[in-house]
């Protein structure tokens, strides 16, 4: 860190740098000059303990660091993935998506959070960077937006998003403001009471370019954990007394996911938002609390989708079908009017508009056969397979 006799000379290039990155007044919340996201996805995840990266497991059908991605893109925000632990696999499923301009910088050791920042320096180009994990996938647009808003209205050297939550079993880490000075303390170096620091930090900052440059070099590898954590700037800016804005959001919306519990919890938030949104569309769900749907299935209005159905992958449902309960239907498209019996399971095939499948039926790519008794089955031909 800067000794005291540079401090002033470095407030002063500061100084310099915030009027000429904020001299004037944004037209937009958010465009390409002013802000660029860097997306964290290069650690391991260990909590879960699968021994595969947590970025690639699916939330409703599709991989969990491109939630984050997808809303990246939605709001226009140019992206950089920082990939290190199993970077094949996170590179394959966000390239997967098709989704165009991302780019991709490289954590070779997983020595923390500012040391996979610092990691992306090259991409950077934009006055502010955004800076989030991958692991996020109830983010919403909004909170992005505000943040963004609230940050150039008070020309902040960094904004972080924080949240109420006295949960002891809590993983993120507290704020900590005394007075006019404010820090950022990792639950594993936290020792104070909870009740007086009830904030806790989301994981989501905006940094102005100027001050990143200037100071992430100056973070000191933890001597406990031999990491560099991003949360040693907001202390950094603290002490050079330079704006740091805190920006609390409902704990519900900012829920990461680091143990099976926790993505459970996700899945099922995720879950509702789907089958809500089509509700709202024309759909019945008789017993919605125990459907699965995933993210890119589609249901056609007035279709009724009974107990314990799993809606899964691409799945397309066409209008006015009935799916009885328990039914499987996977990469299926069903035409209008089609009818499939309890406990049915469909993949990979085309169901003809006005079809009724009876119960126990069974269709894959290649086959198609309903069973009436363990030991029995009869063809059926009239799907297209």
């Amino acid at each position: 860190m800067h000794n005291n006799k540079n401090t002033l000379l470095t407030r002063t290039i500061l100084f310099i740098q915030f009027i000429l990155f904020f001299g004037t007044a944004m037209p937009n919340a958010i465009n390409n000059h002013e802000v660029q996201a860097i997306i964290l996805a290069a650690g391991q995840g260990s909590r879960l303990k699968t021994g595969i990266t947590k970025l690639i497991t699916p939330i409703c059908g599709q991989p969990m660091v491109l939630y984050t991605v997808a809303l990246m893109q939605k709001l226009s925000i140019p992206t950089t993935i920082v990939i290190g632990y199993q970077k094949e696999l996170v590179q394959q499923a966000i390239e997967s998506a098709n989704i165009p301009n991302l780019l991709f910088a490289k954590q070779a050791e997983q020595l923390g959070t500012g040391h996979a920042l610092l990691c992306s320096k090259e991409t950077w180009h934009a006055n502010n960077i955004l800076v989030m994990n991958g692991d996020m996938p109830l983010i919403t647009p909004d909170i992005i937006t505000q943040l963004c808003l609230e940050h150039q209205k008070n020309n902040a050297a960094i904004s972080i998003v924080t949240s109420y939550n006295v949960d002891p079993a809590n993983a993120f880490g507290r704020i900590v403001q005394q007075g006019d000075s404010i820090k950022i303390v990792e639950k594993k170096h936290f020792t104070f009471s909870i009740t007086d620091y009830p904030y806790v930090n989301a994981g989501i900052y905006l940094i102005n370019r100027a001050f990143l440059e200037t100071f992430l070099s100056t973070i000191k590898q933890n001597e406990k954990t031999n990491e560099f954590y991003i949360t040693d700037l907001v202390e950094i800016a603290s002490n050079h007394q330079l704006p740091v804005i805190t920006m609390p959001f409902p704990f519900e919306l900012l829920n990461g996911v680091n143990t099976f519990e926790e993505l459970a919890t996700v899945e099922q938030i995720k879950r509702n938002e789907l089958i809500h949104y089509w509700m709202a569309n024309g759909i019945r769900f008789t017993a919605p609390h125990t459907v699965h749907l995933d993210l890119n299935a589609t249901i056609g209005r007035g279709t009724v989708i009974n107990a314990g159905v799993q809606l899964l992958n691409n799945t397309k449902i066409g209008e006015f079908c009935t799916i009885h309960p328990h039914a499987v239907l996977d990469n299926a498209t069903l035409e209008n009017k089609v009818i499939v019996g309890a406990q049915s399971v469909i993949e990979n095939v085309i169901i003809k508009e006005g079809t009724t499948l009876p119960a126990f039926s069974y269709g894959a790519r290649n086959k198609f056969m309903h069973y009436q008794t363990p030991a029995h089955y009869s063809q059926k031909n009239d799907v297209t397979l």
